[in-house]
């Protein structure tokens, strides 16, 4: 009987585990610009063919556009018309490049590159638009996004490892909203595939480690990255809740050589007191004064106790990773690094790529007891 039920088991298993990667494989539904609304879209499709399908209340309308014909540029609004009828939605399928920007407050954005099936619909008086995007070229996308000013094959290739791990842990983070996840810092920053200086690099360098993700006890991790440390990465639940035993806090020398590796800022000594809602006699540079050398990941303030991490998104600090003493009427910031210090340090990690480091030596620094196995196994 115990046999059967681990038979079964282990069949109902692999079909999970089937499913998720048949649901990978075939590319995420990205929602793009999506860090802020907008109620003007355009786009065109760079050559070759493609199919226009625009949906009505009432009926569906196709066209196709072959090499040679005229490739407008469309400019949609927030009703989202196309030849003066509404639309449900707007459907661009090609195997070509499709080119598109945004209108953002009084400008256009940058324009930006997309392989894949493009769909536009209306969001009450603002657009969303949905890219379906093939897997590498969105891996790669990812990695320039994420650190495509760095020329060093081996970063982009442990960064691809982990945009991919993420990538397979969240195909159902907004499944129910008609997309798999978003092209902002809530999902993996995604502004379309590579065409950056360094493309070519990057796109080379996510070959080399096609269908690899970073794995502990068999099972993919949650690849944690941020931009610099500050000399020292931190432990996941000291930054949020969730112990992870793969993570680890190590002293990182090669984040201090990089460009976000300092920073300052000046906050009101009154706006601190309110935060923290502290007396108005309490000590605070007695209190900077006592506390100890190195990081600090909580402030114990009376009988409360404060996560920096709260205190660094309430006040938009760049690093957790401070030091502290008031100046006047002020509380002055010393700060290193930037983000939330867990997992691999970008600029570290481009630092350790010139220094010779390989990609699985990157990923081992700042994690601990890694595997790495294909995509397909989940």
């Amino acid at each position: 009987m115990r046999r059967i039920f681990a038979l079964c088991f282990s069949l109902v298993v692999s079909m999970a585990s089937g499913q998720k990667y048949a649901s990978y494989a075939s590319g995420p539904r990205v929602l793009t610009f999506a860090d802020a609304e907008y109620g003007r879209l355009q786009l065109k499709v760079k050559s070759g063919t493609y199919t226009l399908t625009a949906y009505t209340p009432d009926s569906t309308f196709t066209m196709d556009y072959g090499e040679d014909d005229v490739h407008p540029l469309y400019t949609f609004r927030g009703d989202l018309r196309l030849n003066r009828a509404g639309c449900d939605s707007i459907v661009f399928t090609t195997s070509d490049t499709i080119e598109m920007r945004a209108w953002r407050g009084k400008n256009w954005t940058p324009t930006r590159p997309y392989l894949g099936k493009v769909t536009i619909r209306p969001n009450l008086i603002y657009l969303e638009t949905i890219v379906k995007v093939p897997v590498e070229p969105y891996i790669a996308g990812v990695v320039e996004a994420e650190g495509g000013m760095s020329a060093e094959p081996e970063y982009h290739k442990a960064q691809a490892v982990l945009a991919r791990t993420w990538l397979i842990t969240n195909m159902g983070k907004h499944k129910k909203e008609g997309y798999h996840i978003k092209d902002d810092q809530s999902s993996q920053a995604f502004k379309g595939v590579p065409h950056g200086k360094h493309a070519a690099i990057i796109s080379a360098a996510v070959a080399q480690t096609k269908d690899t993700i970073a794995t502990y006890g068999s099972k993919p991790i949650i690849g944690f990255y941020h931009s610099n440390s500050g000399g020292q990465t931190v432990l996941p639940q000291d930054v949020w809740s969730q112990e992870l035993p793969y993570c680890r806090a190590v002293f990182d020398p090669f984040s201090k050589k990089e460009s976000k590796y300092r920073w300052t800022k000046d906050i009101s000594l009154s706006d601190w007191k309110a935060y923290f809602n502290s007396a108005e006699d309490f000590d605070w540079s007695a209190f900077f004064n006592g506390l100890p050398e190195g990081r600090q990941t909580h402030y114990t303030v009376g009988d409360q106790t404060f996560k920096l991490e709260t205190l660094r998104r309430h006040f938009k600090l760049r690093s957790t990773y401070f030091t502290a003493s008031v100046v006047g009427d002020s509380v002055h910031l010393e700060g290193y690094g930037f983000g939330h210090g867990v997992g691999m340090a970008q600029q570290g990690a481009m630092r350790m790529a010139v220094g010779g480091f390989q990609w699985k030596e990157i990923l081992d620094f700042y994690f601990q007891k890694l595997t790495f196995e294909p995509v397909q196994n989940f």
